[in-house]
């Protein structure tokens, strides 16, 4: 009886007040479908198109101190893309930035980028609805964002960067996008999406990742895997996203280490030293760890770029797309400079703060 009575209140309020209209209190969402419409209409695809990408920054915005995930329902219901089918993925940034949408047509190479006007967001229901694209978004940008194209077109491609045609997310976005097209895995774009970028670190990370699961896999559910991130690079945001090597589980340790000691280890063992990581049993309170190497001279040899002479934007994305051939390839790029075990005594050792973690292993 009570339930019967409230949605009988419920009723009563919502025809008494029909300014409460859905599309005032589900503005994320509105904002979510408008723009899988504008991007439908730009780039000329149906519902569920293949060949579509769909990258937002919606649920890591806020609109008046308001969480924005709504706004990916209403991609989905549009656009038909989901995260689930590995065409709809979130772009990790700081909540105070402001919410983006952006589509990419792999078959075609072009991209339409759209970011909210703020005064939209005090625009009531079905006016706002009624406002045309040009007013419910500061910048709508249409533009090629192929790789091989752009450098094939090099004016073109340096006016989207000059005039920041996604509002500064270029890199970022046309990195993520070549990759996608070019068949990266959902766990590798889930980890740049994380990263807010593709870069050759985040590749290199993954790289790792594989190289140690091949060598040091995981064969219980008491081991997990820790970090001890010296030198640290873009690599550590890969095993967080994939591993959940996390400060705050205490498996992931960051410390600097310094260009001469780099220097030294890289004389030593013929490679730059890429950290070390530990496969490590919280039941047996031991385990085993490797110091790895990570050779970038041979990636940017094989990859065309180490005596780069094209467009200043470029190099890094042409080693992104460069390197997806080679994810496969570790033993090529990583070595194992050093194997020991380890126990709760030199664990502790190796994470200490102030520790060199190599002067720990008799590396240096």
């Amino acid at each position: 009886m009570k339930l019967l009575a409230y949605l009988v209140i419920l009723t009563l309020c919502c025809s008494i007040l029909p300014g409460l209209a859905l599309a005032d209190t589900d503005l994320a969402y509105d904002l979510g479908s408008r723009a899988a419409t504008v991007g439908m209409d730009l780039l000329k695809f149906e519902p569920g198109d293949e060949n579509i990408l769909a990258l937002t920054n919606a649920g890591h915005a806020q609109i008046k101190g308001e969480t924005t995930e709504r706004a990916l329902s209403g991609i989905t219901d549009v656009s038909g893309l989901r995260t689930g089918d590995g065409n709809l993925f979130q772009v990790n940034r700081p909540n105070w930035k402001p919410l983006w949408f952006y589509f990419f047509n792999k078959k075609t190479g072009l991209a339409a980028y759209m970011e909210i006007d703020a005064s939209t967001n005090s625009i009531k229901g079905e006016e706002r609805t009624a406002l045309p694209a040009d007013k419910v978004f500061s910048q709508i940008s249409l533009m090629m964002v192929d790789l091989d194209t752009m450098l094939a077109r090099p004016d073109d491609a340096n006016a989207t960067f000059t005039k920041k045609k996604f509002s500064g997310n270029e890199f970022s976005l046309i990195g993520l996008s070549n990759v996608w097209a070019n068949g990266a895995t959902y766990d590798f774009m889930n980890a740049a999406a994380f990263h807010d970028h593709l870069c050759p670190g985040v590749t290199s990370g993954y790289m790792i990742i594989k190289y140690v699961e091949k060598n040091l896999p995981i064969t219980n559910t008491s081991e997990t895997y820790i970090d001890i991130g010296s030198p640290n690079w873009c690599k550590e945001d890969a095993f967080q996203m994939i591993w959940d090597s996390t400060p705050g589980k205490n498996s992931e340790f960051v410390m600097a280490l310094s260009a001469d000691d780099e220097a030294a280890l890289k004389a030593k063992y013929g490679t730059r030293p890429a950290g070390i990581i530990i496969r490590w049993n919280d039941a047996a309170k031991k385990g085993t760890g490797v110091a790895l190497g990570f050779d970038f001279d041979k990636v940017n040899a094989d990859t065309g770029v180490a005596n780069w002479t094209g467009p200043s934007w470029a190099p890094k994305l042409v080693e992104d797309i460069g390197m997806m051939p080679l994810v496969d390839k570790t033993e090529d790029y990583i070595t194992t400079l050093k194997e020991f075990p380890v126990d709760e005594a030199n664990l502790t050792k190796l994470k200490t703060a102030g520790n060199n973690p190599y002067k720990v292993l008799g590396m240096l």
